[in-house]
């Protein structure tokens, strides 16, 4: 069964018709299913342990489901979700003055100690904060029961606020984080959104069968690198945009303005232009001849005008 790349378990079914995964043996060295946007988190049961026998009770009840077959709620399910963060940069650790505020040296949180780090739910962040820029973590307590009582702070404005599990949404001192049972639900109705659907329709959260390539279009060409120093921090969730960790490297032979908005433009008589867009009829001589480039705000304006008259 899969759910969408790299995130799928074998399995096989007993006497009974139970699903049981596949497991590492003598001709394999890993166990076959997946761990992908699972292993940031710790062991629910054992935060100290690298046992990962969590994730295989989360692919059990996702295979039942899938196959119609009753489920119990894992034991865990309530608990937030946490995982565990290394204070790596001056960033982080001067995030944490506050947690460091009037302790003995020896008590103080110290470069390359490790941090508690939590997930906020969709609308659980506290007013006016920037849910892009807004991630909480704390000092590392191996007891779930007292992750509800500790103050967390917030990396980006070093402000410390309170965390809960039940109700909607959060408030000005309290944030509202996803819990195990929530993680896993997102996690189980991830859209496979690279491939399309057996009806070649992109495919989304609620799409059976067996996918398939999408078509593509290529429009437009941008080069790209991942800094490879965040990537890490993406992935464990501290940073909440990829797009924040691209680097952009323009090319202007392959920019929009050269390759889509210009040649459409030159199948328009100048006397039109100058009509749509109520700008000089020398100006638009010159850009449709290439020799001017106009000013932004213009071509924003002639952007629109060949995308309202479908010229692109």
């Amino acid at each position: 069964m899969a759910i969408s790349a790299k995130r799928y378990a074998l399995f096989v079914r007993d006497q009974d018709g139970a699903p049981v995964l596949l497991q590492k043996d003598v001709n394999n060295d890993e166990d076959r299913w997946s761990e992908h946007g699972l292993g940031h988190l710790r062991n629910p049961s054992d935060l100290e342990s690298e046992d990962h026998d969590w994730i295989r009770q989360a692919w059990i009840g996702i295979v039942r489901r899938a196959s119609g077959l009753q489920t119990q709620p894992l034991s865990f399910e309530d608990l937030p979700a946490v995982g565990r963060v290394t204070i790596s940069s001056p960033a982080v650790m001067r995030s944490l003055s506050n947690l460091n505020f009037r302790k003995k040296r020896g008590n103080r949180l110290k470069p390359f100690n490790i941090l508690l780090s939590c997930h906020v739910k969709q609308f659980g962040h506290p007013t006016g904060v920037d849910p892009e820029r807004f991630h909480l973590v704390t000092r590392y307590e191996p007891d779930p029961g007292r992750w509800l009582e500790m103050r967390w702070i917030d990396q980006h404005t070093w402000k410390s606020y309170q965390i809960t599990t039940p109700g909607f949404h959060g408030d000005r001192e309290v944030v509202r984080v996803k819990t195990y049972g929530e993680v896993l639900r997102e996690y189980e109705f991830h859209p496979g959104s690279k491939s399309a659907d057996p009806r070649g329709q992109p495919s989304g959260k609620q799409t059976l069968g067996l996918l398939q390539q999408r078509h593509i279009r290529v429009e437009q060409i941008t080069y790209i690198g991942k800094e490879s120093n965040n990537l890490e921090q993406v992935e464990s969730g501290m940073i909440h945009s990829a797009q924040s960790v691209y680097t952009e490297y323009p090319d202007p032979r392959r920019e929009e303005w050269q390759t889509k908005i210009l040649p459409a433009l030159k199948k328009f008589p100048v006397a039109a232009l100058v009509k749509l867009s109520g700008l000089s009829r020398s100006m638009l001589t010159r850009t449709l001849a290439g020799r001017s480039r106009p000013r932004l705000r213009n071509q924003r304006l002639l952007k629109s005008i060949t995308y309202r008259l479908g010229m692109v």
